[in-house]
Order: structure tokens, then C-alpha cells, then sequence
């Protein structure tokens, strides 16, 4: 029974590990003092910002998520 479970375990474990993102391969470019582009497993997100006074309040303006054929706009916060 213990041999059972322990198997299935590990089979879980290798499973799940090809199902996760390993994010130790994303790169970061500041675009702009208010833009950044960062570039993760084929898709790229363009992060802007806004002038914020207050550092409690959400600065980002607007997440786009772009893929070759695609692009798509995650986030985005009215004026």
C-alpha cells in the first residue's frame, strides 16, 4: 500500500511539473520610465504606468499580453 501511494505521488509530482511555468526565463525591458516590456515563454506583456501621488494606490495603467498572432488586453484602469 505504502509502494501505491508513493508511486502515485511521484507520478503526480512529474506531472505536474511539466504543467507549471518555470518563470527563471522571463526577461524585463524598461521601455520607458512609465512602460515595460517583459518577455515570457512566447508571450509578451507590455506593462504601463501612470503617474501616481499616492504609493498605497494601483499605478499600473494598462496590461497588454501579445503572441504572434494575438494580442490582448489584461488589465486596464479608466482615466
Amino acid at each position: 500500500m505504502k509502494k501505491l501511494l508513493i508511486l502515485m505521488i511521484f507520478s503526480l509530482l512529474c506531472f505536474a511539473n511539466d504543467k507549471f511555468i518555470n518563470m527563471k526565463n522571463c526577461e524585463s525591458l524598461k521601455l520607458s520610465k512609465f512602460t515595460t516590456l517583459v518577455s515570457c515563454h512566447n508571450v509578451d506583456y507590455l506593462i504601463e504606468y501612470k503617474y501616481q501621488d499616492n504609493e498605497e494606490k494601483d499605478n499600473i495603467k494598462r496590461i497588454t499580453a501579445i503572441t504572434v498572432n494575438d494580442q490582448k488586453i489584461i488589465k486596464t484602469m479608466g482615466n
